[in-house]
C-alpha cells in the first residue's frame, strides 16, 4: 500500500470537496488532521519509525519496572518529564506500548491542527508544506522531539499575545521533554526586534558565535544524546545544504513578495523566527545536531509560507502589482509540487517507514 501517496491524494481530494481555505477553515483542518492522525498514530510501531521501534520501546519497558527515584537517577536531570510521563502511562494507564505512541501521535496532531487553525491563511497549503519540509515524516521517530516542537507552537501564541511568563514557562517545559528545545527560549525577545539593521546584525552575531563554538555546542550535545543517538548517520550533508538553501530562498520570498513592516506583526515575527533558523541549519555540515536545533524555529514554516503569497490588497511588495497577483497565483502551486515530490521521495528511502503497517497488520 503506496499510504504516502494515498495520504496526499486523500488531502487534496478532501481540500476540493470542502475548501481548504479560511472560509472553510475549521471543516478542514479537523478532516486533514483525522487523516494525518490515521497514518500517524495508528501506524504499527513496533515495524514502522527508526527509534519508535527500537529505543523508545526499550525504555518504555524500562519505565515498566524502573522506580520513581530511578528514574531520577536515570535521566541525570535530562528529559525528566518525558520519563516520568512515560512512567506514569505505563503505570497509572496502560502497558500497551502501541496505545502510548498513539497518545502522543494525538497531542501532536491536535497541536499542529490548532496552529494551523489559528494562524494560516491557506490550511490546505499549511499541511502540504508539512509534507513537503519533512516534519510529518520526522514524527514518524523522534518522539521527545516532536513532543517538544508541540509545546512550542502552544508557545507561539504566547508571543502573539505578548505573555512573556506563559511563553517561559511552556518553552521550560518543552525542555524537560527535550533540552536542545531551550534553544527557543530567545524567541520571544528575538520577536520584538523590528526588522531592519538590528535584526540583520543580530543574525550577523548569531553566525558568528556559532560558528566560533561549534566544537564545544557539538561536543555538549553528544555528550547529551549519548548513545540514544550514537548512530546518527552524520554523511547526509549534501540534503542539510539543500535545506539550508530551502529556507534562505523562503525568507527572499518573503521580503520581495511581501515587504515586512511593523503593522504586520505575525508575518514579522514568523520572518525572524526562520532567519535564527537559518543561522542554525547553515552549520549542519559540521554535524546534523544542528538541525534538530534549527527545526524548533523552522517548524512554524508552514504557516508562514501561505502568509508570503497571502492576496492581501493592503500588502506592501517590490513587485509591479500585476505582476504580484501572477506570482501569487502561481508559487503556491510551485512550491507545494516541489514539497510533494520531495516528501514522497525522501518517504521511499531506508527511513523503515516503507511499506507501511497499521497496528492491526
Amino acid at each position: 500500500m503506496d499510504y504516502y501517496l494515498l495520504l496526499v491524494v486523500m488531502v487534496l481530494v478532501t481540500a476540493l470537496i470542502m475548501h481548504g481555505t479560511r472560509e472553510k477553515n475549521l471543516q478542514y483542518v479537523i478532516v486533514a488532521c483525522l487523516l494525518l492522525y490515521a497514518i500517524y498514530g495508528l501506524r504499527n510501531t513496533y515495524v514502522i519509525g527508526d527509534d519508535t521501534r527500537t529505543s523508545y520501546l526499550a525504555n518504555f519497558r524500562k519505565m515498566e519496572t524502573m522506580s520513581w527515584d530511578g528514574i531520577i537517577s536515570y535521566t541525570e536531570g535530562r528529559n525528566a518529564l518525558f520519563y516520568f510521563l512515560t512512567k506514569a502511562f505505563a503505570t497509572y494507564i496502560s502497558r500497551d506500548y502501541q496505545l502510548y505512541i498513539s497518545v502522543i501521535a494525538a497531542f501532536v496532531t491536535i497541536c499542529f491542527g490548532r496552529m494551523v487553525y489559528q494562524y494560516s491563511p491557506n490550511p490546505l497549503q499549511s499541511i502540504l508544506y508539512h509534507f513537503g519540509l519533512l516534519f510529518f515524516t520526522f514524527h514518524f521517530s523522534a518522539l521527545k522531539q516532536s513532543i517538544a516542537m508541540a509545546f512550542l507552537m502552544l508557545a507561539f501564541d504566547a508571543i502573539i499575545e505578548k505573555k512573556p511568563i506563559k511563553f517561559i514557562v511552556i518553552v521550560l517545559l518543552a525542555g524537560q521533554i527535550h533540552l536542545p528545545a531551550l534553544i527557543f527560549l530567545p524567541a520571544y525577545w528575538i520577536a520584538k526586534i523590528k526588522p531592519g539593521r538590528a535584526y540583520l546584525l543580530l543574525l550577523v552575531g548569531l553566525l558568528v558565535l556559532t560558528y566560533v563554538f561549534r566544537n564545544e555546542i557539538i561536543n555538549f550535545l553528544m555528550k547529551y544524546y549519548k548513545d540514544e543517538e550514537a548512530g546518527i548517520d552524520l554523511s547526509d550533508v549534501t540534503f542539510l545544504r539543500t535545506k539550508a538553501l530551502i529556507m534562505i530562498v523562503i525568507v527572499v520570498a518573503a521580503v520581495v513578495f511581501r515587504v515586512p513592516t511593523a503593522e504586520d506583526r505575525q508575518y514579522v515575527i514568523l520572518l525572524q523566527l526562520c532567519g535564527i533558523a537559518i543561522v542554525l541549519q547553515t552549520f549542519c555540515g559540521y554535524n546534523n545536531i544542528f538541525e534538530r536545533l534549527a527545526d524548533y524555529y523552522f517548524q512554524f514554516a508552514v504557516i508562514f509560507i501561505p502568509m508570503i503569497f497571502d492576496k492581501r490588497s493592503d500588502r506592501k511588495s517590490l513587485l509591479s502589482w500585476r505582476f504580484l497577483q501572477t506570482v501569487d497565483t502561481i508559487a503556491p502551486y510551485l512550491f507545494c509540487g516541489f514539497g510533494i515530490y520531495r516528501f514522497l521521495n525522501v518517504a521511499h528511502g531506508d527511513w523503515h517507514l516503507y511499506p507501511f503497517k497499521f497496528f492491526f497488520q
